[in-house]
């Protein structure tokens, strides 16, 4: 029994030596490991508080980044300052519209002769088609002296001319040229047939039933036309041969319409400046023009 104590008691105080000797142990390990707590402790780098400075400034780095665009508005500014150049340009090019629209306000001197006394004979504006000989081309005279030219200033009206040097009603020229014409197309209000000086010399009845063929034509083709001869000039032919073939023409060309208006400068008398060759001059165009222009 007393042995049994005597463990007993002996496992008790080795129990309590050891508890004893582990608060020890664990309390000198806590001193020998302070030093080192606190020396990891002081060089901890505390991350959290090194980084709140970078990230701040980070931002802050970044809104002059953003700034840097809010540099550029002065150029898109500079570009919208280039709008009024482009104003000035559209502003030139309507002052070049005008400069090229003036020119129209200087047609009007071209269409006075409409309004004019002269020109309002008659309220029918159709064209006027002159079918003839050398004096209708022109012959020897400016293009603006010409008869043909005058009666269309005159009148205000559009005139074609089929026309050819040397052509009478005797060879059938005068005929050719009525067709060449193309009346249907122009759609005549005057149909003036200017030839006989050719034909003076050329057997009557020959010339006679040209002239009616040539009126015919004139008739089927131009049925509302006024028609009107233009016959022998005294300075191209003269004498009995010469009338007898004024006369001729004058009496065919009734003989088919009575309503034809004869201008005949032979048997008129007229008196007029001529050319070396006969062909009458400017101020006999002049003359042929007024007759012409007063049966518009």
């Amino acid at each position: 029994m007393i042995e049994r104590r005597a463990i007993r008691m002996a496992g008790l105080r080795g129990r309590k030596n050891l508890r004893r000797w582990g608060y020890g142990l664990a309390i000198g390990a806590g001193m020998a490991l302070a030093p080192f707590a606190a020396a990891q402790a002081s060089a901890d780098p505390t991350p959290p508080a090194a980084e709140v400075p970078a990230v701040a400034k980070a931002p802050a780095a970044e809104v002059s980044v953003v700034k840097a665009p809010a540099a550029t508005t002065p150029a898109i500014r500079a570009a919208v300052a280039k709008v009024p150049a482009a104003t000035a340009t559209v502003d030139k090019a309507v002052v070049q519209r005008v400069a090229v629209e003036r020119p129209v306000a200087q047609r009007a001197p071209i269409q006075r002769p409409v309004a004019q006394p002269k020109s309002q004979r008659s309220a029918d504006r159709r064209s006027i088609v002159v079918i003839g000989a050398s004096i209708s081309t022109g012959y020897g005279v400016s293009k603006t002296s010409a008869y043909p030219s005058r009666v269309s200033a005159e009148t205000g009206r559009p005139v074609y001319v089929s026309a050819k040097t040397g052509a009478g009603y005797a060879d059938g020229s005068i005929a050719r040229l009525t067709s060449a014409a193309n009346l249907p197309a122009r759609n005549p209000g005057l149909v003036v047939l200017q030839a006989g000086s050719n034909d003076v010399g050329a057997p009557d009845a020959v010339v006679a039933g040209q002239v009616r063929k040539v009126v015919q034509t004139v008739r089927a083709q131009a049925p509302r036309a006024q028609v009107a001869v233009v016959t022998v000039f005294p300075s191209v032919r003269s004498g009995a041969a010469a009338n007898r073939t004024d006369a001729t023409i004058i009496d065919a060309a009734r003989s088919v319409d009575p309503s034809v208006k004869v201008i005949s400068p032979l048997g008129e008398g007229w008196q007029y400046p001529a050319q070396a060759d006969g062909h009458p001059a400017a101020g006999a165009h002049a003359q042929i023009a007024e007759r012409v222009a007063a049966l518009a």
